[in-house]
């Protein structure tokens, strides 16, 4: 059945989609900052996924968490050298935006120094193909689906649910306000960059064995997540996982029907939504001081 395989190829597309866009969203709610280095962390967690588990042989799932641990610990180290220092002067919205431009440019060198500049793939881990009322998905796929709805999840319980959750959200809501209830402003800063650009490395891991990786994926990805955002509300993530499978589907069933002009259907679709409401579906309206 079309339109069934077009649903669950869009839903596998769209649930990487929701993990990317959450990332950047708890970011720039909380740090107030548009992060356009998210994209180069994407890449860097899927090749060195790839290269832990063809390289050096290290189990799939090990090989996804060291990647994860990479892309965090990249993420402290540019708080503390970087944006550590910019976020405390005035201007920091410009000053930040341009920072996180030039480590963009620096880690996608490194990347590519470190990794080489061909398009990788890892050997399948969930072999197999599940037929059901007349749709065919990899197995590959049902587990990517599967694994991200699980994150997803466990993702909004940490921040509904936990005291580290409560502190992005008072951040996030009155930064202002949040030293005034002991809440370290500079060590959130920190952690929810770190979550962020976590999720984006486990998106880059995640997607590797069924889509394959590239040095460019994340140069690419990163306009179709600010889509997203913009399209769920920058400051919301629940639109980020609404603005994710909307996107996927899209995606989806606009490539089959309309080929490569589905790009410039999606920027039409959610430039006219904008027109309407400019803060997103689900946004508030975040405010960014410069």
């Amino acid at each position: 059945m079309l339109f069934g395989q077009l649903f669950v190829d869009g839903l596998a597309m769209g649930v990487v989609f929701v993990l990317l866009a959450a990332g950047l969203v708890l970011i720039t709610s909380v740090s107030r900052i548009l992060f356009m280095a998210y994209g180069i962390f994407y890449t860097i967690g899927a090749y060195t996924t790839w290269y832990a588990t063809v390289k050096l042989d290290i189990n799939y799932f090990l090989a996804l968490i060291i990647g994860v641990l990479v892309s965090a610990v990249l993420a402290m180290l540019s708080h503390l050298l970087i944006f550590k220092h910019l976020q405390a002067r005035k201007g920091a919205f410009l000053g930040t935006l341009i920072a996180s431009m030039g480590l963009m440019t620096f880690l996608s060198q490194g990347n590519m120094l470190l990794y080489g500049t061909q398009s990788r793939g890892i050997p399948v881990v969930f072999p197999g193909i599940l037929h059901m009322l007349g749709i065919s998905i990899t197995m590959d796929k049902v587990a990517l689906i599967v694994i991200s709805i699980v994150v997803t999840i466990v993702m909004f319980l940490i921040y509904e649910k936990t005291s580290i959750g409560r502190s992005l959200r008072a951040v996030a809501f009155l930064p202002e306000a949040a030293p005034l209830f002991g809440i370290n402003t500079n060590v959130i800063y920190m952690l929810v960059l770190m979550m962020g650009v976590a999720l984006a490395g486990f998106s880059g891991g995640l997607l590797a064995p069924t889509y394959g990786i590239s040095p460019g994926m994340g140069s690419s990805t990163i306009w179709t997540v600010l889509l997203i955002m913009m399209l769920g509300g920058m400051d919301s993530l629940l639109g980020a996982v609404v603005g994710g499978l909307v996107v996927g589907q899209i995606l989806s069933f606009g490539n089959y029907y309309i080929g490569s002009s589905v790009e410039i259907a999606l920027f039409l679709i959610i430039g006219v939504l904008l027109f309407f409401r400019p803060q997103g579906l689900l946004g508030r309206g975040i405010v960014i001081e410069s």
